[in-house]
């Protein structure tokens, strides 16, 4: 779980915006009250902390001196502030904040919380910026960097094509419009036939005074536009509001497509995308299985530890498919059942399930109120029938032969001879 720093003298700010980040953000707040015990904070575990909230004014640290130091252990400063003129302005920019907040109510808190939420996420977000003018691309690095995001460089439209290929997870690009080779209309118009706006932002760039041309990138494709010359503080809210939407959208879309619980895809994804697979594997003639797996007498987990401990055990059972199964398509089907389709060949499927089986059965689940295991039982089938509904009922009926055979076990389709 990410932690946050939080160096606030005030008793009730800091109680909010600890609340903030561990109720709703689901981080780990550590609270100093001066800078002494920020710097003891630091001093002990600095590792641990992925952003760092900062009052400007402390007891004993009254001119932020706090700030350089927090910083010297790369960790990235957003700077809460209780006044506000040019010089503080300028002297935040020359630090090299991610960006300070004016401290007038409680939004000011909410607002710093969320964005170290989003400097957290971009840590691993990749951002492409396309631009000619080397010492344009050196300023708008060193900008994206201080957000904690990882940067690409393209010095024009075709390298850029070049670079998206081989970073396939760019999630913005932030180009010049005035480029030579490839200019920023038809790098952006490519772009969009390539990825469409829910999973590519692109932010357009020009120092052209031409009142037509953000309109005229907006039409070619762009999510938003910026003229130069542009502060440090609008191209943070521009790519922040860009890269928060992409977020909202995966949200949205995992909403729809994932289990709440485990977060592992849920039944509608499952049938939806393995029917595409399936037909990809008949087409292709390449082998399926399909694996019904469910958790042995899940009812008295939960009937003699809790709902809670029988939640805690969906959710060991989700991280035990994620790291045995990363490649093939899991998800949870209802209850205490989970469903794989594999690419793996027939030889190969029962030892495999089999393997997993026994590395179920010797795990365990420890709590402070409760410690116990549990076993599976897993049906499989091969899916060579022309519809996935027919796989999924053979494996439905291996499943029951192997709880009617005394559960812990796999029964296969195609089970080798013993």
């Amino acid at each position: 779980m990410p932690s946050v720093l939080v160096v606030e003298d005030n008793a009730a700010l800091a109680s909010m915006a600890k609340a903030i980040l561990e109720d709703i953000l689901g981080f780990t707040a550590c609270i100093a009250r001066n800078g002494a015990e920020a710097k003891s904070l630091l001093k002990n575990n600095p590792e641990r902390f992925t952003v760092a909230l900062v009052d400007l004014n402390l007891p004993d640290a009254p001119n932020g001196e706090i700030v350089p130091v927090v910083q010297s252990y790369d960790i990235p400063v957003i700077v809460l502030t209780g006044y506000f003129g040019d010089e503080l302005r300028k002297n935040m920019i020359e630090l090299g904040v991610v960006d300070y907040v004016l401290k007038k109510n409680m939004s000011a808190y909410e607002y710093a919380c969320h964005l170290a939420q989003r400097v957290h996420r971009n840590y691993s977000t990749k951002v492409l910026i396309v631009d000619d003018s080397k010492s344009a691309l050196l300023m708008l690095k060193r900008h994206l960097e201080i957000q904690r995001l990882q940067v690409i460089t393209a010095e024009n439209g075709k390298d850029a094509l070049l670079k998206m290929t081989a970073h396939p997870d760019i999630k913005l690009v932030i180009t010049d419009y005035n480029m030579p080779e490839m200019d920023g209309f038809e790098l952006i118009q490519q772009l969009r036939t390539r990825h469409p706006k829910d999973q590519l932002a692109i932010i357009g760039l020009s120092s052209s005074g031409e009142a037509r041309l953000s309109a005229q990138l907006l039409k070619s494709g762009a999510n938003d536009f910026i003229g130069k010359p542009f502060s440090y503080e609008e191209l943070l809210c521009r790519v922040n509001q860009n890269l928060d939407y992409l977020d909202h959208i995966q949200d949205i879309r995992d909403a729809a497509n994932r289990d709440y619980l485990t977060k592992l895809h849920n039944r509608r994804y499952f049938f939806n995308h393995g029917k595409l697979l399936h037909q990809k594997a008949q087409f292709q003639e390449t082998p399926l299985s399909l694996a019904m797996i469910d958790i042995d007498h899940f009812k008295k987990i939960n009937d003699r530890y809790g709902h809670e401990a029988g939640d805690t055990a969906l959710k060991h059972m989700a991280d035990l498919l994620r790291g045995e199964f990363p490649d093939d398509l899991v998800a949870r089907f209802g209850g205490e059942e989970f469903c794989i389709l594999s690419t793996t060949g027939s030889d190969d499927t029962y030892k495999r399930f089999d393997e997993f089986r026994r590395k179920v059965a010797d795990s365990r689940i420890e709590d402070d109120n409760y410690q116990f295991g549990f076993s599976v039982s897993i049906g499989i089938s091969s899916v060579q029938s022309e519809k996935l509904d027919a796989s999924i009922h053979a494996a439905d009926l291996n499943l029951y032969r192997a709880k009617e055979q005394g559960r812990n076990q796999v029964i296969s389709s195609c089970q080798p001879e013993r």
